[in-house]
């Protein structure tokens, strides 16, 4: 941009200086254009030519007006360039002392036509082997440091004559690129002014209102200031304002200083952004040739992922890409193997659906197809966040890691965030470490391997009675009916569970609950994709029970037996009607321990004690 930019100022000075010198001499204005024709075409190799009207003018600004300029480089790669009207006017005074000293700069209906050849074909990496990777990022390493050799060789700023020009305006024009046989992207240049433009890292307050056309167009208005060092190479920007419409469904407002190295394609930042509601400051780092290319330190109020069409093309595409499931999106493989990014984040709010995050903290580092997020950290639920995670993209199926932990995480918060029925509340610490495999979140998810560790705390389970539960399995039993009425609720005193992920489905071994009256001890599964389980659990109860109901009283035998609980549903169901005492297997089983207990029992009168012993011990008693 800046060179076509610096061309378009350039060529037509080259015009102006020549006639200028020769005004005072001359008023032939066939004479002025075959001079002005021959220096340009001696200067640049640029062809000149004027299809219509010429003004010559001395009072009150020495200068000449030109209709329909056409300029051809020479090269079918070359830039050529037409103006609709081309006015240029000096300083008549400093000419008697050899000197020139251009007043204004008026371009109308530009249009600049460059012609490139074909960009390279885009790499499709989604089926290389993870040889054919390997050479990838090595291809790709070499290129960059063999452009970063040849950039910092070039002078990008190459003005043949002293560019020195106090006012420049430039209205109704557009600059076209096309790549040979390929498609014309288009600039439109709505308006740019500019005054003391100069190579002399003097500043230039710029404005400038710039269009890019499409089926979505995009438009950016600019204004603040810009030195430019042609000895350096260095433009230095102060408080430019930016305004970009288009790019997202808000108006990005942007404010910007630093210097910008034109040959290395260097730029060093300050930002303060601004998006609806959304702000962000910090600095930004970009360096074409080094590695990491980009380099950021943000601070941000709050974060959704729309913001991820801000980091260019690649991220916004993969943000957005799905598969023919629904709820089922791809890993940004391809961009990940394309970038090479560096961020410290500070974020006050992030949402992410369904889970909202504050005072989030992350460290983030993207390079041949690594994505490490060595540290994260926030407030979740309640709770807090400590965890890092990697991605693995640089082999054809992309693997991901993760460890970490919750601490005091509120569990009726997470259940409202995932619009689940409040099944019950308390505290969760957690903690886990995973590893999974895929190129699309259903097939990490279904892949995931590793424990997680879980422990409650003040936990109460809602709309679930275990001990009606039990009571009601014991007065069967007991052959009585039950009179008193039970909470509804049911406060757990201790909750631990051991996880392990595998094949889609976390597999509870075991779980352990403490109750005041009643001990589970259970297994089994929380199938991810259904959100439905299916468990089993061996009850123990204590002598206590018969406080809440006379009819739940409990002697040794039912003390002695292992309760089977079975429950079974999906988390959207009524937690009421989710699990059950097996009491037909409990009755069974009293049965049989109580015809053993009456045999020995017999033996043990008939024959003495020994041989009671002996024959419970055969009976398993």
């Amino acid at each position: 941009m800046s060179r076509v930019l610096l061309f378009l100022i350039a060529i037509p000075l080259i015009l102006i200086l020549a006639a200028a010198i020769l005004i005072p001499i001359i008023l032939d204005k066939d004479q002025v254009l075959s001079i002005a024709s021959q220096k340009i075409e001696e200067q640049t190799g640029a062809r000149l030519s004027v299809g219509g009207e010429v003004d010559l003018s001395i009072f009150p600004t020495l200068g000449v007006k030109l209709g329909q300029v056409a300029l051809d480089m020479p090269g079918e790669e070359e830039t050529s360039l037409a103006a609709r009207e081309l006015e240029i006017g000096v300083q008549f005074v400093p000419l008697l002392a050899n000197e020139v000293v251009v007043d204004t700069v008026y371009l109308d209906g530009v249009v600049v036509k460059t012609v490139s050849a074909p960009a390279p074909a885009p790499v499709d990496t989604s089926k290389y082997s993870r040889e054919e990777l390997e050479e990838y990022y090595a291809k790709r390493t070499r290129a960059k440091e063999e452009a970063g050799q040849v950039a910092s060789t070039q002078s990008t700023i190459a003005v043949p004559l002293a560019l020195n020009v106090a006012s420049l305006v430039v209205t109704d024009s557009r600059l076209e690129t096309t790549e040979a046989g390929g498609e014309t992207s288009v600039l439109e240049i709505v308006e740019l002014r500019a005054t003391d433009l100069n190579l002399d890292n003097r500043p230039i307050p710029l404005s400038a209102t710039l269009r890019m056309p499409g089926d979505t167009p995009m438009t950016v208005t600019a204004k603040g200031d810009i030195a430019v060092d042609q000895t350096t190479q260095i433009a230095t920007l102060t408080d430019m304002a930016i305004s970009v419409e288009g790019a997202l469904a808000e108006t990005v407002e942007l404010t910007t200083s630093g210097s910008v190295e034109i040959n290395n394609e260097i730029a060093d930042l300050t930002l303060d952004m601004s998006i609806a509601d959304t702000r962000a400051n910090g600095k930004v780092r970009y360096a074409s040739f080094e590695s990491p290319q980009i380099d950021a330190k943000l601070s941000l109020n709050e974060f959704t992922p729309a913001l991820l069409a801000l980091a260019g093309t690649d991220a916004a595409a993969a943000e957005q890409t799905s598969t023919d499931e629904p709820g089922d999106t791809a890993i940004p493989v391809e961009a990940i193997r394309a970038m090479d990014t560096r961020a410290a984040l500070t974020i006050d709010r992030v949402e992410w659906d369904p889970h909202v995050v504050t005072n989030l903290k992350a460290k983030l580092r993207v390079m041949k197809g690594m994505a490490y997020l060595s540290s994260v950290t926030g407030e979740v639920h309640g709770g807090k966040l400590d965890m890092k995670a990697s991605l693995n993209a640089k082999n054809p199926v992309a693997r991901v890691n993760t460890e970490g932990k919750l601490t005091q995480i509120d569990i009726a918060q997470v259940l409202e965030s995932v619009e689940s029925q409040p099944i019950a509340t308390g505290k969760v610490d957690l903690n886990w470490k995973l590893n999974g495999q895929g190129n699309v979140s259903s097939a990490v998810t279904n892949t995931l391997k590793g424990p997680i560790n879980l422990t409650a705390s003040d936990t109460v389970l809602k709309d679930m009675s275990v001990e009606q539960m039990m009571c009601d399995a014991i007065a069967l039993v007991n052959q009585e009916s039950l009179t008193a009425t039970f909470p509804t609720d049911t406060p757990v005193d201790t909750l631990s569970i051991k996880i392990q992920m595998a094949k889609g489905q976390a597999n509870l071994k075991p779980l352990k609950a403490e109750l005041s009256e009643i001990s589970l001890n259970g297994t089994g599964y929380f199938a991810l994709e259904t959100m439905s389980f299916d468990a089993t659990f061996k009850a123990r109860v204590k002598p206590g029970l018969e406080k809440i109901d006379p009819a739940c009283r409990v002697n040794e035998r039912i003390t002695s037996v292992k309760w089977p609980v079975n429950c079974a549903g999906d988390i959207t169901g009524e937690p009421g009607n989710w699990c059950s005492v097996d009491t037909g297997e409990i009755i069974a089983d009293l049965a049989e321990n109580e015809l053993k207990r009456k045999a020995a029992k017999e033996v043990e009168d008939r024959f003495g004690e020994d041989a009671g012993k002996l024959l419970k011990g055969l009976l398993g008693n």
